[in-house]
């Protein structure tokens, strides 16, 4: 396993565990398990061969898929949301999120069709594959992540080489599928306008800062006000979701800037790691370690950027960071992809 990916992914939960100290004292013990049990994950992932990953991804996506469709029949909401996107799993105090499965799912299915196909495949097979996904996870509604699986299908298009009109047929195909899917859901829910407004309110007259643009305001003041070294831990904070969506806000500001700077360059790390373990393979190997590596990097990106205030609220968790299960599991997958590509280059170099 690669030795710069492994301090990375424990250096992430490390901040995490410190960010869950500070916003919610009492489940920095439980994290801590948590980030142990994704490490677990990542090195079985990682002792897979990719011959296993690429021969177990189209079950591995129609589970998932399975999983989705429940979510709209049987799934659980928190008090006071409109979205339905976990399943309680029988017997555990546990809540499942199929959306966050759905993410490596899609690079993993994605790589092994064009690896399987080669130059000579339909392309009505990735149309239907991404658009379902898609339009299952805006169903819920969760029109973040629907458009973060949307980009991640097509960059995996785009570096197993198809050309520029497929990737535009399949494109346009796969989001007239998405809204046929989710369509009839979509006017059940006020919380998109919601957000556009409060992002708005933001950056203009400020009139809404006790309602709608509340989370983002305090977040930006919290950061302004922690400085180049934070205030340090056991100070109060006020900024909804600082565990979860805004744990990031939470970092920095017991960390200050320098706390926010080490996050992104944990990031960099895996973002380095990761393109050079893609540039060394050819086929499914070089696909599963780019799309791995844009899914990790890329929601870390989409993260800080809400933080900052430069994006509207998205409710995309920090990877590795953020409390919970669900979204530990999925990156820990992902990362176990690049491990195996890194492994499998080994061998490919080996004399």
């Amino acid at each position: 396993m690669d030795s710069a990916l492994i301090l990375a992914q424990l250096a992430l939960g490390a901040l995490g565990v410190l960010g869950i100290a500070v916003s919610a004292p009492g489940e920095w013990p439980s994290q801590g398990l948590r980030v142990l049990f994704g490490l677990a994950i990542t090195v079985l992932v990682a002792r897979l061969s990719l011959r296993q990953v690429i021969k177990l991804s189209p079950y591995f996506y129609l589970v998932v898929l399975v999983l989705l469709v429940a979510v709209l029949f049987i799934g659980l909401a928190p008090a006071g949301s409109e979205s339905r996107r976990w399943l309680a799993v029988p017997g555990f105090n546990f809540t499942l999120q199929p959306s966050e499965l759905m993410k490596v799912a899609v690079i993993a299915y994605l790589a092994a069709f064009f690896h399987n196909h080669l130059g000579n495949w339909q392309i009505w097979r990735p149309m239907v594959v991404v658009g379902i996904a898609a339009g299952l996870v805006v169903a819920q509604p969760n029109i973040s992540t629907a458009l973060f699986i949307f980009v991640l299908a097509l960059t995996i298009m785009l570096a197993a080489g198809i050309t520029l009109t497929r990737l535009l047929s399949i494109s346009v195909a796969a989001a007239l599928i998405a809204a046929l899917v989710a369509g009839p859901y979509l006017s059940q829910y006020s919380y998109i306008k919601d957000r556009l407004t409060g992002f708005s309110d933001l950056w203009g007259a400020q009139q809404q800062t006790q309602t709608i643009s509340f989370q983002a305001i305090q977040a930006q003041r919290t950061l302004i006000r922690a400085g180049l070294v934070g205030v340090g831990p056991g100070q109060p904070m006020s900024v909804p979701a600082a565990d979860t969506d805004m744990i990031a806000v939470a970092i920095g500001h017991t960390l200050g800037l320098l706390g926010l700077t080490t996050l992104i360059a944990l990031y960099l790390i895996i973002a380095v790691r990761g393109i050079a373990i893609a540039g060394r393979l050819s086929g499914p190997g070089s696909l599963l370690a780019a799309g791995a590596t844009a899914y990790i990097c890329g929601q870390a990106a989409i993260n800080l950027l809400v933080a900052a205030g430069l994006l509207p609220v998205t409710g995309m968790p920090l990877p590795f960071v953020s409390y919970g299960l669900n979204s530990l599991v999925s990156t820990s997958i992902a990362i176990g992809f690049i491990h195996s590509g890194y492994r499998q280059s080994q061998l490919e170099a080996a004399p």
